[in-house]
C-alpha cells in the first residue's frame, strides 16, 4: 500500500504503519442513502454528537432533492473534525471552504480528509467565523455553533480551573449566544442573493432570545428571514470528563438561564436533563 501525503502534518509521508494505526482508530458515522465518513479521533477535538448527526441527515436530504445542488459553493464553518465539508464532498460538492478558530481541529479535518479521500480538495483556512475569509459569496453556508450560552464569572472560573491541554477549548461550547450574534450580522456580506444558511442551534445557547434580539436590532426588519426545518430533542452530554465533573455546577447555571427565559430544557423523574435542538434555515430577505 502506498502512503498518503498528509498535507495536515507538515506535509509528511504517511508509511503503512501510520495508515494502519489510523484507521484503527477511526470511527465511522451513517448519514443515509449509503452516504458514511470515517474520522480520527484526536483529543481536544469534538467527536460527531447525536446533533451532528442530524445536521448531517439534513444535509443528505437536502442536497439529494435538490439536482443542482451540487453545483453550489459551500462553507462549512466552526467544521471541528471536518465531518460536514467531508459529508458535502461525498454528496457531490466540488466548491467547499470548512472553517474553525482552532487550528487543532484544521490539522485534524485535513487529516480526515486523507482518510476518506485520496486527494485533498477541500480548502481549510483557521478563521473565527468569517474573519479572514476572502470576499465572495457562498450558496450554502452551514454553521453547527457552540450550544451553551456564556457562562457565569463563577464556573467560568470553575472551567478554567479544570482546562488542561488536549482537553476541549471552554468555547468550543460555552459563549453560544454571543458566537451567533456576531454570525447573523455577518452573514449578509457572504451570502448569495439565492442562497441558504443551514444552522442548528441548541436550546441551551437561547434560539428564543438569540433570534429576539436579533429582530429588534433591525426594528423587526432584519436583513436575513428564517425558518425552522426540523425540530429534536437529545439527552445532555457533557462532551468531556472535566465537564462532567462540573455536572452539579452546569445545572445550576442552566436553571439560572431558565430561570431569566434565556434557555429551554425538560428534566425527567430522575433528574436527567434534554434539550430540544432545531435546525433553521436562514435567507437573505427579498426588497
Amino acid at each position: 500500500m502506498r502512503g498518503l501525503i498528509d498535507h495536515g502534518i507538515a506535509g509528511r509521508l504517511l508509511s503503512k504503519n501510520d495508515y494502519q494505526n489510523r484507521r484503527e482508530d477511526t470511527y465511522k458515522i451513517y448519514f443515509g442513502l449509503g452516504q458514511s465518513v470515517s474520522l480520527a479521533h484526536a483529543p481536544g477535538v469534538f467527536e460527531v454528537s447525536l446533533a451532528g448527526i442530524r445536521f448531517g441527515n439534513h444535509l443528505v436530504q437536502l442536497l439529494t432533492s435538490n439536482s443542482s445542488a451540487y453545483n453550489r459553493s459551500f462553507l462549512d464553518i466552526g467544521t471541528g473534525s471536518g465531518v460536514h465539508a467531508l459529508l458535502l464532498r461525498k454528496l457531490g460538492g466540488k466548491d467547499i471552504t470548512a472553517t474553525d478558530v482552532c487550528e487543532k481541529s484544521i490539522t485534524q479535518a485535513k487529516i480526515n480528509e486523507s482518510i476518506n479521500f485520496k486527494q485533498h480538495a477541500i480548502s481549510f483556512p483557521a478563521s473565527d467565523l468569517f474573519d479572514g475569509l476572502p470576499e465572495r459569496k457562498f450558496q450554502t453556508i452551514v454553521f453547527n455553533p457552540p450550544g451553551w450560552r456564556t457562562p457565569s464569572h463563577a464556573l467560568t472560573k470553575r472551567l478554567e480551573r479544570q482546562n488542561h491541554v488536549d482537553q476541549l477549548p471552554i468555547r468550543a461550547m460555552f459563549y453560544g449566544e454571543e458566537v451567533l450574534g456576531r454570525f447573523l450580522e455577518q452573514l449578509p456580506n457572504y451570502l448569495d442573493a439565492t442562497g441558504m444558511a443551514v444552522v442548528g442551534l441548541n436550546s441551551l445557547a437561547g434560539i428564543r432570545d438569540v433570534l429576539n434580539r436579533y429582530d429588534r436590532n433591525y426594528n423587526n426588519q432584519p436583513p436575513l428571514t428564517y425558518k425552522l426545518v426540523e425540530r429534536h430533542t437529545f439527552p445532555l452530554i457533557h462532551y468531556s470528563e472535566q465537564w462532567k465533573s462540573l455536572d452539579k455546577y452546569l445545572k445550576l447555571e442552566f436553571e439560572s438561564w431558565s430561570d431569566f427565559d434565556v434557555a429551554a430544557y425538560s428534566i425527567d423523574q430522575s433528574g436527567n436533563i434534554y434539550w430540544p435542538y432545531e435546525i433553521i434555515v436562514f435567507s437573505l430577505r427579498n426588497e
